[in-house]
């Protein structure tokens, strides 16, 4: 395999041996840089002697309780709904809901893909809708122009992946107000962990109301159990019910089950990779624009960035051939998502990306 045809969805165990051993430093999905909860970890590790014994679905209650309790207590076990991963969820939510050849789905052209590879391979009809050009926000006239009699789901990510911009409340609301009530609105809150921005909508009044609305989570990114897959929604009774439904038994398994449980009380992991983020985001935002670079404020995880002049594919070759791992955004054509690590990382990612620039 050579460097230019590794991908950046792969582990860096995949990357071959000349770049093995580089020190590889991959900062191409998102992936929490403190590692995961340790309040997890020991409750993996006080289940190791358990494994030849079959997940209680009483575990799996307990957990969707959990869940609901470190939300609101408005919310119980009857509004979650919890997935191997939030991909998992987001399945769930399609065979749900696309249970017709004609059934389509409204979907950002420039966000997160599973929906559209999903709906690819059911032929199912996708209608997409551009986010703007320049700043990426969702425009309410284009996702009403995405939504036909057909349509079954409409898709918001928020913040939204790959660019990090997110939608106020003011914005969401009008695109719930275009939404017909037969279809479901998925709102991907995948990053809202790291989300600072006092007008980000709080959609749970509207969950609670009975809307037909859907949210969906992970622990993936706030807890570092990316390599556990779980993930949850958060939706009314009627909804979650329906959801559910397709889901087979035994879907998740149990240490990622006590693992959950035991992350939700670790405050203090979960404060630290908030500062790590934040302070991270600020310094590379700074460092990657005094390298010419035009940087999209952020609420996740990670930042947006395209060089003035230089192709991100160039960048990132480059960067490949000194084992740092980043990825292109999806649904753009010249951009580089990048995740947010260390301080050491960032640093080493800048001092790397200075020497790319200047060989180009």
């Amino acid at each position: 395999m050579s460097t230019t045809e590794y991908k950046p969805g792969l582990s860096i165990e995949d990357l071959p041996p000349e770049l093995r051993q580089k020190a590889p430093l991959k900062l191409a999905s998102n992936e929490n840089p403190l590692g995961p909860s340790p309040l997890a970890l020991q409750a993996i590790r006080d289940s190791l002697e358990t494994l030849n014994i079959y997940p209680s679905k009483q575990l799996e209650w307990q957990l969707r309780q959990a869940i609901a309790a470190s939300i609101s207590d408005q919310l119980g076990p009857e509004h979650i709904v919890i997935g191997s991963g939030g991909i998992e969820v987001l399945e769930f939510v399609a065979r749900s809901h696309l249970t017709t050849p004609h059934a389509a789905s409204a979907l950002p052209r420039q966000s997160f893909p599973f929906l559209a590879r999903f709906s690819g391979r059911s032929g199912n009809p996708i209608h997409f809708f551009d986010l703007d050009e320049v700043d990426f926000s969702y425009h309410p006239e284009r996702i009403a122009a995405a939504i036909t009699p057909e349509t079954r789901l409409v898709y918001v990510c928020n913040p939204n992946n790959p660019t990090g911009t997110y939608s106020t409340a003011e914005q969401v609301q009008q695109i719930m107000a275009i939404v017909p009530n037969d279809v479901l609105l998925i709102h991907d809150e995948a990053y809202v962990d790291f989300v600072d921005a006092p007008d980000f909508p709080d959609l749970l009044p509207e969950v609670l109301a009975g809307k037909n609305l859907f949210l969906m989570r992970t622990f993936a990114k706030i807890y570092g159990l990316a390599a556990l897959r779980l993930g949850f929604g958060i939706a009314p009774p009627a909804v979650i019910e329906r959801v559910a439904g397709v889901k087979r038994n035994f879907h998740i398994n149990k240490l990622a089950l006590v693992a959950g449980l035991a992350a939700l009380n670790d405050a203090e992991h979960r404060e630290r990779t908030v500062a790590n983020n934040a302070a991270g985001k600020q310094w590379l935002t700074a460092q990657l624009t005094q390298l010419g670079c035009r940087v999209w404020p952020s609420q996740a995880n990670f930042v947006l960035f395209a060089h003035e002049t230089v192709p991100a594919q160039a960048m990132i070759d480059g960067l490949m051939a000194q084992a740092i791992i980043v990825r292109p955004a999806f649904g753009l054509d010249n951009h580089i998502r990048l995740s947010i690590g260390t301080p050491e990382q960032n640093a080493r990612l800048i001092e790397s990306l200075t020497a790319v620039l200047q060989q180009v």
